[in-house]
This record gives structure tokens, sequence and C-alpha cells, in this order.
């Protein structure tokens, strides 16, 4: 019998599969090493051939999944080593589109920015998860996004969808909820006086933050969360973004 998804309106067939697929691996519901084949993705999610398909792709390109040739794809594991490769980009990348930021800021953008860490602030305090997850986001794309620097932006927006589902799965602690708000406002204040460095500076720093609070919840939590240890270089994730980078959409 057919899931039945949840497609918002404008959201195409693929992207809906995608993120589903994504969460249903995070989660465990296919465990690491188990074979996906198109033939089963259809039949369970009630989708067309075409979808499954251009789905598969991207979450290779996230590093989940491993298409085999006329065999459909098997799930990989997403371990700690993984995780801490891509967030050592992340934590560059970041840094970079802060400091391009810096000088594209207007007084309007930067209103826009206190207005989001505001509703960040009232959300973290509340405790809200969905509401801390999206404002978070929301607060970091709103930093990057007058950066004019679409090639690195691309680089981090592709792997959002996949520490985003991470997070939703951990959640953040109350005391990391307290850190977010401090950090936020310490960016935000190097951003307001546009001070090239220190925004660099402290996104990279609140970038590391965030890893090890991450790598803290997957060493706790392990192989029971789905989450399971296995070995990916450095080099292996670059290769990974560069080639994928095209294909994300930033809209």
């Amino acid at each position: 019998m057919a899931l039945r998804m949840n497609v918002p309106i404008g959201t195409p067939a693929y992207a809906a599969l995608r993120d589903q697929l994504r969460k249903d691996i995070l989660s465990g519901v296919f465990p690491h090493g188990a074979r996906l084949t198109i033939v089963q993705l259809v039949e369970r999610y009630g989708v067309s051939q075409m979808p499954v398909r251009e789905a598969l792709q991207s979450l290779q390109g996230e590093g989940l999944v491993n298409i085999l040739p006329h065999k459909g794809a098997r799930v990989l594991s997403l371990d700690v080593r993984f995780v801490r490769n891509v967030f050592g980009i992340r934590c560059a990348i970041e840094s970079l589109l802060a400091r391009s930021s810096v000088h594209n800021l207007t007084n309007a953008a930067i209103a826009r920015l206190d207005n989001a860490h505001g509703r960040f602030c009232v959300a973290a305090r509340e405790g809200d998860p969905e509401q801390v997850f999206t404002l978070n986001r929301a607060f970091h794309v709103l930093c990057y996004q007058y950066s004019d620097n679409d090639e690195a932006f691309r680089i981090y927006d592709h792997y959002n969808s996949l520490f985003g589902t991470l997070r939703r799965l951990y959640g953040f602690s109350p005391q990391r909820r307290e850190e977010l708000i401090k950090e936020h406002g310490t960016i935000l204040d190097a951003l307001r006086s546009r001070d090239e460095e220190n925004a660099g500076r402290l996104v990279w720093s609140h970038c590391e933050g965030a890893r090890e609070e991450l790598l803290g919840h997957m060493s706790g939590l392990g192989s029971g969360a789905g989450v399971v240890i296995s070995a990916t270089s450095v080099r292996d994730t670059v290769g990974s973004l560069l080639s994928t980078v095209d294909s994300v959409d930033l809209s």
C-alpha cells in the first residue's frame, strides 16, 4: 500500500520524495546497507519512476545513498567523520559568506536581520523546536544572501537540508538555545558595525559550536537513531560538494 506524501503546492514531486526519503533514512526506516529499488520506492510512495530517479540522484549528492547501475541504490552511513569533515568545509564557507555580506548590507537589511534575530530569541526562549529550527535557518540565510557569491551560497545551502533533518532529529538543548541567542547577537553586532574580520571569526566559531553539539548527540545516540559509523574522507566530501553545486536550486 502506497504512503500518502504531503506535497506542498508548487513543490516538485522529486523534491517532496527526496525530503521524505531523507527523513526515512535518518530515522532508520531504511537502515545502513539497505537496497532501494525503483520498483520498491514507486510502490511505497505512490509516485512514478522519474521522481524516484531524481530523488536518488539528489540524495547521492548529499552522501546518503550510492546509486547502483540497473539496481537502484544502497543506503550509506552518515557517520561522525562525515559530519566533522563537512562541517569543516561549512565553517570556512559560512565565514566567507559573512565577510562577503558585510559591505553589501543596507540599513534596511540590518533592520530585517534585527527582526529575524528578535523572532528567533522569542522562539528559543519558548522552546518551540520547529520554530527554533526554522528561524535559526532564516537568520543565517538572511546573513549570507547579501554575499554576492552564488557559488559559495550553493555549497552552504546544499547540505542545509541534510543537517536540518539531523537537527530536527536531535533538537536543540536549552543550553544550546541560550548560546545561539548570544552568538547570533554578537554576529549581528559585527555585521551592523561592518566589521568584516570579526563577523567572519564569529561565524566560524558559531559553526564550530553547532558541529560539536551535533557530534555530541550522534556519539550519544549512535546507530539507535539510524546513524552508523563508517569512513568518509575530506577529499571525497569536497568532490561531492563541487560536483553537485550546479544542480542545487537557490530559489
